[in-house]
């Protein structure tokens, strides 16, 4: 049975296969299916937490080893800020050089004030990856400062509704991608929502296994599991993020990471 690989160097193309794992797993999905409305949970009315304290958590041992990229919005017109800017003009070679921009972490969908993120990869550059890959091929943290608690409470509320039936057991049809190749058949199993235990946060998380198949029928990859978690406290809202894991533990891999990553901000107090 071929197996997916993962070809380096780390570049444009697998640029666009660790976006696709990270945020959608390999496929994109039917039309949408509409899931049985369920309540969301109302986060926990905890104090304390700050989103100085979220970043803090967001340390290397949350993600894979193989390449990790950290990410942190800094505040327009800070010191910080007007630093990164006159770093990146100097550093431009380009003729004309292009306007400087501050990064930008996370979902630009989730209306937050500020965003960062850690992501890691469990291969090095120039390595081939075979999936699955035990504890993830790819993992990622966000999180994102909103308003207010109560902001915070109502983004959370909208992401976990699940609207467009991604955690549920589904066939996706071969696609034509237009560019000569053919995405092939998908079929998920195995997709749950689940409100989990993350000391001192409100978390739900969604996961499904997948796996591909030919014209033939012919299976074509080894199948792979993906979840995503978003739990919130606070003004705080964190999204956890795991593609390409054994099937059926990328949802304990998803609960296992923003568990760590609560203790670290419980440390940052």
């Amino acid at each position: 049975m071929r197996r997916d690989v993962v070809r380096p160097p780390w570049g444009a193309a697998c640029a666009l296969v660790a976006s696709a794992l990270l945020l959608t797993g390999c496929t994109s999905g039917p039309e949408p299916v509409q899931p049985v409305p369920t309540a969301a949970p109302a986060p926990s009315a905890t104090g304390g937490t700050t989103f100085t304290q979220a970043v803090a958590a967001l340390t290397p041992d949350l993600v894979p080893a193989g390449q990790v990229t950290p990410c942190e919005e800094l505040e327009p017109g800070s010191p910080e800020a007007r630093e990164h800017l006159e770093r990146a003009t100097a550093a431009a070679t380009a003729e004309p050089a292009p306007t400087p921009t501050l990064p930008s972490c996370g979902l630009a969908a989730v209306e937050a004030l500020r965003a960062a993120s850690i992501a890691g990869l469990a291969f090095a550059a120039g390595v081939e990856l075979e999936l699955p890959v035990a504890g993830g091929a790819a993992r990622a943290v966000e999180v994102y400062q909103l308003q207010d608690a109560a902001a915070a409470a109502v983004s959370y509320a909208e992401q976990v509704t699940d609207e467009e039936g991604w955690a549920q057991d589904q066939e996706v049809p071969a696609q034509d991608l237009g560019d000569g190749t053919v995405q092939p058949r998908t079929v998920v199993s195995g997709a749950r929502t689940e409100v989990v235990e993350v000391p001192g946060w409100t978390a739900t998380v969604f996961a499904r296994d997948e796996v591909s198949y030919a014209s033939d029928g012919e299976q074509v990859a080894d199948p792979v599991s993906y979840a995503y978690l978003w739990a919130v406290r606070d003004d705080v809202l964190v999204r956890v993020h795991v593609a390409g894991d054994v099937p059926g533990a990328a949802a304990a891999t998803a609960v296992e990471t923003a568990r760590t990553f609560a203790a670290g901000v419980a440390a940052a107090g």
